[in-house]
């Protein structure tokens, strides 16, 4: 009898340590959501004037891919050679997931979605309190090396956590522009670039196509300062030709990269241009400083300049412009940090 109540007490005991482990395993695998946040690319932070309220795509349902299949080199779709790829290179395998991601809906001669989610990223430990930085740095590496996607001002990201790490992200772009129109004027902007880089190619050497660039942008840009978004981007430099100083810095990178030129753009708090690569240096190009407006022969002061420059009658060296010179310490998103940028050579490139 005493036996047979032990034996009871046992069977009780093991019951009552399966189910408790069995909700201990249940709370611990707890789906938990990240909320969604809405975040606006830094060269549009002071916009004010937005078409279709800012999004004109809010219905579109996401693109749903598995990590595992991100991480490695995809095939792609490339329109044209326009990504750098610089700042991808930075990333980690959770990053470039997302990155390659924004590839896979953006990189397409007809666009389709402006919404993906990533699968599967569980595996690469990410944690509640890195999602910001880990998506921001994504989104923003994949913005500056990919500056022909003009039509992307926002977006939105959420995602999902499991025993703690990130199983699963979205990201939403927001547009201005509805997916028909993006499909309309896209082949448009595409044009402009490769019949600049059509003509910049018959020069012979990449320093003398990379000059054509530079003084073609500013013989047809008018220097714009206005209150909608299109003045910030691609399609404003080479359809509207009118624009900011971003906007130039995008499109010479964009046609650059088409004859050949490895050019990267950058940004201070106050400014953004582009640093460009000859061999084993870098240096510094900023056709918006050369743009002494309409009527004015392109300046040279400020085209394959290194850091000991003189950039000014005044004597002034590259160097000296601190202020505006200075890299932020973020790219595109004030989360995406962290990032290595190119060392200048001190003297200018001559050819």
């Amino acid at each position: 009898m005493k036996s047979f109540i032990i034996l009871n007490l046992i069977v009780l005991l093991q019951l009552f340590l399966t189910v408790h482990s069995k909700a201990v395993a249940d709370e611990s695998n707890e789906l938990k959501t990240i909320p969604k946040t809405f975040v606006t690319l830094d060269k549009y932070k002071n916009v004010t004037v937005w078409r279709n309220d800012g999004n004109a795509n809010k219905n579109l349902q996401p693109l749903v891919l598995d990590s595992k299949k991100l991480t490695k080199k995809i095939s792609s779709n490339k329109i044209n050679n326009l990504s750098a790829v610089y700042y991808k290179s930075q990333l980690n395998n959770f990053e470039l997931s997302i990155y390659n991601a924004l590839e896979k809906i953006c990189n397409q001669r007809v666009v389709k979605a402006l919404a993906v989610t990533i699968t599967n990223l569980d595996g690469f430990k990410v944690q509640e309190n890195e999602f910001d930085n880990r998506v921001g740095r994504a989104v923003g590496a994949f913005m500056r090396d990919n500056q022909e996607y003009w039509w992307i001002h926002s977006y939105e990201k959420s995602g999902s956590l499991v025993n703690g790490y990130v199983s699963d992200v979205t990201v939403e772009i927001v547009s201005e522009y509805t997916i028909s129109e993006i499909n309309e004027y896209n082949p448009k902007v595409l044009y402009a670039a490769q019949t600049i880089a059509e003509q910049a190619n018959k020069e012979k050497t990449l320093y003398k196509k990379l000059l054509y660039i530079h003084d073609y942008l500013i013989n047809s840009i008018t220097y714009t300062d206005g209150e909608g978004s299109v003045y910030h981007n691609l399609y404003g430099a080479l359809i509207n030709k009118k624009c900011v100083c971003g906007a130039y810095g995008e499109a010479f990178a964009v046609i650059s990269r088409l004859v050949g030129g490895y050019v990267i753009g950058v940004n201070s708090y106050v400014h953004g241009w582009d640093y460009a690569k000859i061999g084993k240096n870098w240096y510094a190009v900023d056709a918006t400083w050369d743009d002494y407006g309409d009527g004015y022969e392109p300046s040279h002061n400020y085209f394959f300049v290194g850091t000991n420059t003189v950039v000014a009658d005044d004597g002034h060296r590259y160097k000296d412009e601190t202020e505006i010179r200075t890299i932020a310490d973020f790219i595109e998103v004030g989360d995406a940090t962290g990032f290595i940028f190119p060392t200048l050579s001190e003297e200018k490139y001559i050819e």
